[in-house]
């Protein structure tokens, strides 16, 4: 059991595709594409149109529907976290976790997850005993082995989710079936994404396959929406099963995120530009002139 909660501890946190990082960059790229929706916003008219750059921007906007709709497909997806093909997922860790809901006893859970003592109380007595052996009216430090608060809290959330009282715990408590059922309820309301991403995006869907499986609309809000679902999830799966939590998830910039937007986005010779086009559209223009012979 303790193999399998390192393996949890890896897929939330420190795996390079972890769902922390993940989450991360949801939340960084929808804040920047804000941004953008913002800048256009501002941006002057000029002949029935703003004055932007259609091709540029037309790139922006495809990368990030593309990019967020994918991003949101892979933290919710319920694959296997374990093997050759083991995903870092939200889906994927809820449903390992509900696999072995068995194994996930209270004791498991303050001590194994959490790595805290499981008797409060007697963390509690060492650290009274420890106050009455300091000289009075004096500052002084506390070990780290004596604070209890720690293990209390995680015994009340624990007892939330079986359903008992500190009264009638037990170390073999478990977590109630339903807690599952919910998480998987609110993870199901992005299905719809996922479909979309995996017809639109993932693979190339005939028109026969597509039918009822395409979102229809979705824009800035339910982006965000979707994203905080998610995160939602995470913050509640990483703190049960991780000891651990998503925070405020998006990154504070440690540089200026918007410097230089006040200068043109190109201001050398755009001849170059052109010739850079021409070039690479000769180049493509030949390559349907393939010679069966060659291959």
């Amino acid at each position: 059991m303790r193999q399998r909660i390192e393996l949890w501890k890896r897929v939330f946190d420190t795996d390079d595709n972890a769902i922390s990082k993940a989450l991360s960059k949801l939340t960084w790229d929808l804040a920047a594409f804000s941004c953008v929706v913002e800048m256009v916003r501002q941006a002057p008219d000029a002949d029935g149109g703003k004055r932007l750059n259609g091709m540029v921007l037309e790139m922006l906007v495809s990368g990030f529907w593309s990019t967020t709709m994918q991003g949101v497909r892979r933290l919710a997806e319920r694959e296997t976290i374990h093997g050759r093909y083991g995903v870092c997922s939200i889906g994927g860790l809820l449903k390992d976790a509900r696999e072995v809901r068995h194994r996930i006893t209270r004791q498991v859970f303050v001590e194994d997850i959490a790595g805290l003592e499981y008797n409060h109380a007697a963390i509690e007595a060492r650290y009274g005993r420890f106050l009455r052996a300091q000289a009075p009216g004096q500052t002084h430090w506390v070990p780290r082995e004596y604070p209890f608060e720690p293990s209390v809290q995680r015994h009340a959330v624990f007892d939330w989710l079986s359903g008992t009282t500190p009264a009638t715990s037990t170390p073999d408590d478990l977590i109630r079936e339903e807690v599952f059922d919910t998480l998987d309820r609110r993870l199901a309301r992005l299905d719809g994404v996922v479909e979309h991403v995996n017809v639109e995006i993932a693979h190339a869907a005939t028109e026969f396959s597509r039918t009822g499986r395409v979102l229809q609309q979705w824009n800035l809000d339910d982006a965000k929406g979707a994203i905080k679902e998610l995160a939602q999830i995470a913050q509640l799966v990483g703190e049960w099963f991780c000891f651990s939590g998503i925070g405020t998830v998006l990154p504070h910039p440690q540089f200026d995120q918007f410097a230089h937007l006040d200068q043109p986005l190109f201001t050398g010779d755009r001849r170059q530009l052109q010739a850079t086009w021409d070039g690479l559209e000769r180049e493509i223009s030949q390559w349907h002139n393939v010679d069966p012979r060659t291959l």
